[in-house]
């Protein structure tokens, strides 16, 4: 029992966002549904609280990253934390925005800020365990809260089919992960990812049995991860999703769900192929991943980008774009060494900021024309400056020009495929940001350069401002990267690869 309260520390910003998890539930109750603005407040605090023992946190692991494993199941090292600040900044705007959507309820929507603290908890705990069994939970902890996020307006058509449509394709993706665990726990006889790459029935072993098995298993499992970042064919449920949900929810499966499954999978292959001791076979195994990774990153990108070409609703476009995004992460899996995994991470570090802020535009701009529709947007370029040009920002960044951070982190990923040997997975996705610059420029086509339409545009002052906050620190880490690369190379260096 002593030990188990000595390791308490170390898992301090789970207790804290488990114990802000119950006051957001028990201060809902005592208002009864009355003024929700109170508890996004306080859900806004206690992140910040959380944010702030993650940052001691990472200081404490030390530059040398040291690592400890508490309960036997769950990784403190600097790699999860820094998913973890992830999840907790995406929380925190996306809580934000639910705060400021003036088509939103002010009454009664107390349940959203519980739903999106339970799903932060299972990200918690989905990327800082080598245990399948946490990590299953984890996954199916955030994947009900986002169900139930996603169907939100009930009374909604689109809403509730979103959710429904969630709920079947993620039922089917966890079932298929699950057997694929089963199959690795049958083989190997435990369900910790280190005993698997170097125990005595290590898949080494397994390897010399029956290679077929374990490509099933494993495939199987990154089945699962396909699911949950929308890699090609796994990606059929995310435009009607993404176009159905509210548009905070959106914004948090965009960005703090996807981040957090491509952590998982990091976390997931790396200490299977790729950590100090494993087993020489299986690390050489890793190396025909890393090939399947790069075959479908190159289709999942081609795909979502020609896909967003043909599309009129701002959500679908982005939702689209999303998918191709999450090809170009893929590139830096796909090398399979440290390096091309800092070039992943930086990438999704990026695609916080340009992403939380696209999102925070169609939201500025839904409760102005009561459409996602680009064509909507036709000619109100000049009367809401704060809001159209970080768009552009944005715009800029996401399809790779500089001085954005969307360069940069398009930059390092070319770097490292053609430095590892996939000089024609560079070639495609140099290719596939030309592509996506069309549909981009679409948007500020429309503000800008299209017949005006009268319309009153109310003042969103706060929304405004952060939109504006986001598209500056676009442009600050695209000229100064260097601390965003230190930070994301710290956590690279804490799953202690191996190789690179």
């Amino acid at each position: 029992m002593s030990n188990y309260i000595e390791s308490l520390p170390s898992i301090a910003p789970e207790l804290a966002l488990t114990v802000l998890l119950c006051a957001v539930l028990v201060v809902d109750l005592l208002l009864k549904g009355r003024d929700s603005r109170k508890v996004g407040y306080l859900t806004l605090g206690g992140l910040a609280v959380i944010g702030w023992l993650l940052v001691g946190q990472w200081s404490d692991l030390g530059a040398t990253g040291a690592q400890k494993r508490v309960f036997g199941m769950i990784e403190i090292d600097r790699f999860g934390t820094f998913f973890k600040l992830f999840t907790v900044g995406s929380l925190a705007i996306v809580a934000l925005f639910v705060l400021l959507d003036r088509r939103e309820r002010r009454h009664g929507i107390g349940e959203y800020f519980l739903l999106l603290l339970g799903a932060g908890l299972g990200i918690f705990f989905m990327v800082s365990t080598s245990n399948l069994l946490l990590l299953m939970l984890g996954l199916e902890l955030l994947s009900l809260a986002s169900y139930a996020l996603a169907g939100f307006h009930k009374g909604d058509k689109r809403s509730a089919e979103a959710a429904m449509k969630y709920v079947v394709f993620g039922g089917l993706s966890a079932g298929i992960m699950l057997y694929g665990i089963s199959l690795l726990y049958g083989m190997t006889g435990t369900i910790d990812l280190a005993a698997m790459a170097s125990g005595p029935n290590s898949l080494a072993a397994q390897f010399q049995i029956s290679p077929v098995p374990v490509a099933v298993a494993i495939v199987l499992v990154l089945a699962g991860f396909a699911y949950k970042v929308s890699v090609v064919p796994f990606h059929f449920w995310t435009p009607d999703v993404y176009e159905g949900a509210p548009t905070p929810v959106t914004t948090f499966l965009a960005v703090g769900s996807k981040a957090a499954g491509f952590g998982a999978l990091l976390r997931f292959t790396g200490k299977l192929f790729l950590v100090d001791g494993a087993d020489a076979s299986i690390q050489q195994y890793g190396a025909r991943i890393g090939m399947l990774l790069a075959i479908l990153a190159a289709v999942t990108m081609t795909l979502g980008n020609l896909a967003a070409l043909r599309q009129s609703s701002l959500k679908r476009m982005l939702a689209y774009s999303s998918i191709a995004h999450a090809g170009y992460v893929l590139v830096g899996l796909a090398t399979m060494e440290s390096s091309g995994w800092s070039a992943a991470m930086f990438y999704l570090a990026a695609y916080y900021f340009m992403n939380l802020g696209a999102f925070g535009f169609v939201l500025y701009f839904e409760s102005v024309t009561g459409s996602d529709d680009i064509a909507s947007l036709r000619g109100l370029g000049a009367k809401a400056l704060w809001v159209t040009v970080p768009m552009v920002v944005f715009l800029i960044s996401l399809t790779g020009i500089p001085p954005t951070v969307g360069f940069t982190g398009k930059y390092l990923l070319f770097i490292a495929g053609v430095e590892h040997g996939y000089a024609w997975l560079a070639v495609v996705m140099a290719l596939n940001s030309v592509v996506s610059l069309f549909y981009y420029l679409r948007i500020a086509k429309a503000l800008f350069f299209a017949e005006p339409v009268e319309r009153a545009m109310p003042k969103q002052t706060t929304l405004a401002g952060s939109i504006a906050a986001l598209a500056v620190f676009t442009v600050i880490f695209g000229l100064y990267i260097t601390p965003l690369q230190e930070w994301v190379k710290a956590g690279v260096s804490s799953l202690r690869l191996s190789i690179g």
